[in-house]
């Protein structure tokens, strides 16, 4: 990944070797050139060892609960002690601090995700949520001093050094105001067939250049790229690139920066920030 610019991943499984899959690009001549996308599982800590992007857009939670945190931690004031944590600390330990906190706070939601457009409690998924986000915490401890968490480190896009932000396809669907309610749908767990879900799929795939245009800005999104996407029947594919969007929306500009003052400010510290159009 030494050579990549502009990186977006999802994260699709909790359980290892937590395949995911990466999108990575770059602005050229005023618009987002999608390079690539590639599927990947144990060698993705290998992959981002051997250098950061400009900017990595994750699709995983980067933070938990401020009362979670503050039981995995102690006195947490950041969010990047709770990172260190789950990089660090047995996976039995957490498991049961996790689902403590959950027993006790059923239906959490942190500050990030009670204003993005109805995400999902985190939990509802009880402990695969935690172990996607740790398992990204260690691919990450490497290069932890090299790169800046927004807004664990920062609270802004910080030129000249690689930043890693927290991105929420579902959020930037709506917000662009394309399909999402069939987005992450398993239609063999009831609810929407394979054929709607794969129509939806189709349907942003057609209109995410247009609901890009809309911003003034330009998207390249080469056929094999759009086709992969398409085909992915888990959608990890599609997370993929429109992390990837989010990461060169929030380096023009086209994102609400974390809030530097009031009652959250000191939450999003510890909870996250999750970069989407504003």
């Amino acid at each position: 990944m030494e050579t990549f610019d502009l990186v977006g991943v999802r994260f699709s499984s909790a359980r290892p070797p937590n395949p995911t899959h990466i999108a990575w690009g770059s602005d050229r001549g005023g618009a987002l050139v999608v390079d690539g996308i590639d599927r990947v599982g144990a060698t993705f800590p290998e992959r981002l060892a051997r250098g950061a992007p400009r900017v990595l857009a994750v699709d995983v939670p980067l933070g938990v609960p401020a009362a979670l945190a503050r039981d995995l931690v102690g006195m947490a004031l950041n969010g990047s002690q709770v990172l260190h944590q789950l990089a660090t600390a047995a996976p039995s330990l957490i498991d049961a601090r996790w689902a403590g906190f959950a027993a006790a706070h059923p239906g959490a939601l942190r500050h990030t995700e009670a204003i993005t457009h109805g995400a999902a409690s985190i939990t509802a998924p009880r402990p695969p949520s935690w172990r996607a986000l740790g398992a990204f915490a260690r691919a990450l401890a490497p290069i932890r001093n090299q790169v800046t968490v927004l807004p664990f480190d920062a609270l802004e896009f910080t030129p000249g050094r690689p930043v890693v932000i927290e991105v929420l396809p579902a959020a930037m669907l709506r917000l662009l105001g394309l399909p999402y309610t069939l987005h992450r749908a398993i239609p063999a767990e009831g609810g929407a067939t394979l054929t709607e879900v794969t129509a939806e799929r189709y349907t942003v795939i057609r209109a995410l250049p247009d609901a890009i245009s809309a911003l003034g800005l330009r998207l390249d999104l080469p056929a094999p790229v759009a086709n992969a996407c398409a085909q992915d029947a888990n959608g990890d594919a599609l997370d993929a690139v429109l992390s990837l969007v989010a990461a060169h929306l929030g380096t023009r500009g086209f994102w609400t920066p974390p809030p530097l003052t009031g009652p959250t400010a000191a939450r999003v510290l510890i909870e996250g920030w999750i970069v989407r159009p504003g």
